[in-house]
Order: structure tokens, then C-alpha cells, then sequence
């Protein structure tokens, strides 16, 4: 008898222990560093510059179209 009642509440002490283990509380997220910031800024300046160019290039190829278009609603109004 004493023997289930010993297995029986260490078997309740494991299955809270995991229960607590488990809880939703999640890892606060660390401050970043010094170089975790400057690596960061030097990332996003470097990803700015390589799509600067395929925004301008967008850019002018809306604003043909948007000429080409003029010009054809010209050419249906006459």
C-alpha cells in the first residue's frame, strides 16, 4: 500500500514538474549588441542600394507605359 502511494506521488510530482516545464511563457528577447546593430545598419543599407536600381528602373517603365497609353487615347480621339 505504501509503495502505491509513494509511485503514485512521484508520478504526480513528474507530471506537474512537466506541466510547469511546458508553460506558454516565452523567452524575453535579448538586447541586441553593439555589433548585432551596426551588422543590422549596414544590412539594410546595403539591401536599400541593391533594390535602389530596380526601383528606378519600375519607375521609368511606368511612366512609359503611362505615355505610351496617352499617346494611344490621343490617337483613338481623333
Amino acid at each position: 500500500m505504501k509503495k502505491i502511494m509513494l509511485f503514485s506521488l512521484i508520478a504526480l510530482l513528474l507530471a506537474s514538474a512537466t506541466f510547469f516545464a511546458c508553460s506558454s511563457n516565452k523567452e524575453k528577447e535579448s538586447k541586441k549588441g553593439p555589433i548585432e546593430t551596426v551588422t543590422d545598419k549596414t544590412a539594410k543599407k546595403v539591401a536599400e542600394r541593391m533594390l535602389s536600381p530596380i526601383k528606378k528602373a519600375r519607375s521609368v517603365k511606368n511612366q512609359q507605359e503611362d505615355r505610351f497609353n496617352d499617346m494611344e487615347g490621343n490617337l483613338k480621339e481623333q
